[in-house]
């Protein structure tokens, strides 16, 4: 591996060959070192790599050629949909021709769920429904039906051009109404070139799922896998645990119902056995929500609470197991999928219900009048991932951030690994002289009422010395607003473009207008900490409002801190903070994404300066400049 590794990377080696100008970096050669032998020797390997090492093509070029070598398959899964599509889109493209140098033929697979493909089924069958109408949805499902069999498109990213979400929900292969799958079905196809690719790239998500789904049944969407690689890895936690919770509530078993009952299969039945199914059906729901009022009563206002007792659910449970097992005597075609899933919902139910995992959080939460659901989530990804990932298959974790002050440690033990090699890599670019961190001396207490006029009064002192080209991050969407609202009308009178995140905006758009107008500003939350990539002079100022601490208010962050407590740990020192380092050294890289960056981070939370733990947040960051002052940021602006 080693001696392949310097034919590829190694000075006049073949990325020399097809990258004009390439300079070996030794980061990039290490990283890739250290993955191929983690590979041969079936480890695990914890990788911290800093932006700029070329971290993805270090671990790609190993893996690819492990897997072409030994027949082998491995999985690679990012977080972000752009890190997704540079490697699919070049990074491999590029490994494939290195592969071709040494006469080795690399195949690899992008997999998305089934709701970003298309079912040929269902758009036949629409585009068959609309073939004499004119309308502009017509001719849409037309362009749609053309580039599905004459180009084989089945991505809904792949088309060009959009498509409505109430379109799209019509055709997508999310749910399929085929009793036998057709031959054209392009979830089978996407199958068949899974299991002849050497690299599948998909997201932590979608491998979440299929890990539940393999841990069920033994099987999964994924074909059988001998290796498994986390870019971004330092989003797996959260992610795992939101993939792996299980959610109840009294609408979604009458939605399925209501779904099995309209189906034409049910209506042909004996009007006795219809009637029999109706009667177990109103049995369930009536004794469902019996539970669910007992659970809503001890609630009063709350919008959550954790629940540490049993909740008694057996016979509702007993009940849905004798209308499945009923179902399933008549034969009934073409209800297979939704018995699964009322299936999968009691299995839920009755997990929630026992209460018996000390590793899991349990809770019940209100939504409107009476809609209340019940929750369990694992505490942290080692519940799940110990046993049916670490102990079957060597994991590659890589990231730019998931030490917490020089150690894996905590990141490691949430995770469940617990035996693993491990490499830390900085990043070239020059930080000390390109890069200030300010930390105001005049800020109020971040909790208090000032603290708010104080962030906007400093973003209007900031926009005076950069000009724009400015990203502020915060921690929650409602401060985040109520700054928008007073600081909107400094930014139009001065013609500054404000650029506020809402949930479900368009992400990709508002770092474009970045890109492209100097005279920007973005507030942005939740996932603007991570994975916005501005490369060169159009972002030169980073705000962060606030330590990105853990929201105390969540269910599963309370049983996390309770747990501890529990254990008579400092849920701070072993939770709090260390969550809260990862996340602030993502938003930190915000600002440095190539050697052309330069700029200043202002932290206007005051507790790096107040707080015994400041300094260990600022030696955990990459070493700056430093300075109190915020008028010294035209030290640092590039002109």
């Amino acid at each position: 591996m080693e001696e392949f590794i310097e034919r590829a990377l190694g000075s006049g080696g073949h990325l020399s060959k097809l990258v004009q100008g390439y300079i070996p970096r030794a980061p990039q050669v290490l990283i890739a070192t250290k993955v191929g032998m983690a590979l041969e020797e079936g480890k695990h390997l914890l990788a911290e790599a800093g932006t700029g090492t070329g971290k993805s093509l270090g671990y790609l070029i190993p893996a690819a050629q492990w897997a072409v070598a030994n027949k082998k398959t491995v999985v690679v899964c990012t977080h972000t949909i752009p890190l997704m599509t540079q490697i699919v889109n070049v990074e491999l493209p590029r490994v494939q021709q290195i592969l071709k140098m040494e006469n080795l033929n690399l195949k690899y697979q992008l997999v998305k769920g089934k709701a970003h493909y298309v079912c040929y089924k269902k758009l036949e069958g629409l585009w068959q429904e609309v073939l004499r109408s004119n309308s502009m949805e017509t001719k849409l499902i037309q362009r749609i039906f053309a580039k599905v069999t004459k180009e084989r498109i089945a991505d809904r990213s792949a088309f060009g051009f959009d498509i409505d979400d109430s379109l799209w929900n019509r055709i997508s292969a999310s749910s399929c109404p085929a009793i036998k799958k057709p031959e054209n079905c392009m979830i089978e196809d996407l199958k068949v070139k899974m299991q002849k690719a050497h690299i599948i790239v998909t997201n932590h998500a979608y491998f979440f799922s299929d890990l539940i789904m393999r841990k069920k049944t033994g099987n999964g969407s994924l074909p059988a896998y001998d290796a498994v690689i986390f870019d971004e890895a330092h989003e797996l936690e959260d992610v795992c645990c939101n993939i792996f919770e299980k959610e109840v509530n009294l609408n979604r078993f009458e939605s399925l119902f209501d779904y099995f009952f309209k189906r034409e299969a049910i209506g042909d039945l004996d009007k006795s056995i219809q009637l029999e199914l109706t009667q177990l059906r109103q049995s369930f729901s009536r004794k469902l929500e019996e539970i669910y009022e007992g659970v809503g009563k001890g609630m009063k206002r709350d919008a959550f609470k954790l629940m540490t007792d049993k909740v008694d659910v057996s016979d509702v449970c007993s009940i849905l197991a004798q209308f499945i097992e009923r179902v399933k005597s008549l034969k009934v075609r073409g209800v297979s999928e939704i018995l699964d899933r009322l299936f999968e919902s009691n299995d839920d139910l009755d997990f929630i219900g026992n209460n018996e995992k000390k590793s899991w959080a349990y809770w019940a939460t209100v939504h409107g009048r009476g809609d209340i659901s019940l929750h369990a989530a694992p505490l942290f990804p080692k519940t799940v991932l110990a046993n049916g990932l670490f102990d079957k298959v060597p994991v590659i974790l890589a990231s730019a951030t998931m030490s917490t002050d020089g150690k894996f440690t905590f990141f490691a033990g949430r995770c469940g690994v617990q035996e693993y090699d491990s490499l830390m890599v900085g990043s070239p670019f020059d930080y000390e002289k390109k890069t200030m961190i300010i930390c105001p001396d005049d800020a109020p207490d971040p909790d208090s009422p000032e603290f708010m006029q104080y962030t906007v009064e400093k973003l209007q002192e900031t926009l005076m010395y950069s000009g724009g080209r400015m990203l502020v991050l915060f921690t929650s969407f409602d401060s985040m607003n109520q700054v928008a609202r007073r600081f909107e009308q400094h930014c139009i009178e001065r013609g500054y473009s404000l650029l506020v995140q809402y949930p479900g905006c368009d992400r990709e758009k508002i770092i474009q207008q970045l890109k492209t107008n100097s005279r920007t500003i973005v507030l942005g939350c939740t996932s603007f900490w991570t994975g916005v990539d501005v490369a060169g002079d159009a972002l030169t100022t980073l705000v962060i409002v606030k330590f990105p601490f853990p929201q105390p208010n969540e269910p599963l962050i309370q049983a996390q801190i309770a747990l501890l407590e529990k254990a008579n740990r400092n849920s701070f020192q072993f939770f709090m903070f260390p969550k809260m380092m990862i996340k602030l050294k993502q938003g930190f890289g915000r600002l440095n994404r190539s050697v052309k960056c330069q700029g200043a981070v202002i932290i206007l939370d005051p507790r790096m300066r107040t707080k015994r733990y400041g300094k260990a947040v600022l030696r955990s960051l990459p070493k700056c400049r430093y300075s109190e002052k915020l008028e010294d940021i035209i030290h640092i602006l590039p002109v």
